[in-house]
């Protein structure tokens, strides 16, 4: 019996651990996603022709306004993207997490 026990508390603390780190990954590219839609709101203002540098792979890189205004609306695009399949991935889970808890009878048990 207590090998069950720890198979289900395993078992349980998977789960927990799964849906809180999809929440942390989801707070942070929505964070991303922040921080790409305010510089694509300053630079929409911006001369086309001026200068602006654009972090790559850890390397600063110079550009002009008008060739990273495409490349940054299409990361955001990408980051909302990623954000919603990873929403749906924690639904999923979470529906997961309370069928298994149904199925084996498990209740939680705060001191």
């Amino acid at each position: 019996m207590e090998r069950s026990n720890n198979i289900f508390q395993s078992k349980y603390n998977e789960y927990k651990q799964i849906l809180e780190d999809l929440q942390t990954k989801i707070i942070e590219l929505g964070h991303d996603k922040d921080e790409h839609t305010i510089v694509l709101k300053t630079l929409k203002d911006a001369e086309p022709t001026r200068k602006c540098y654009r972090m790559i792979g850890g390397a600063l890189v110079e550009s002009d306004v008008q060739t990273s205004l495409p490349i940054l609306e299409t990361k955001k695009e990408n980051i909302e993207g990623t954000i919603n399949k990873m929403k749906e991935t924690l639904i999923q889970t979470a529906q997961e997490f309370e069928k298994w808890k149904k199925e084996n009878k498990i209740q939680v048990v705060r001191n």
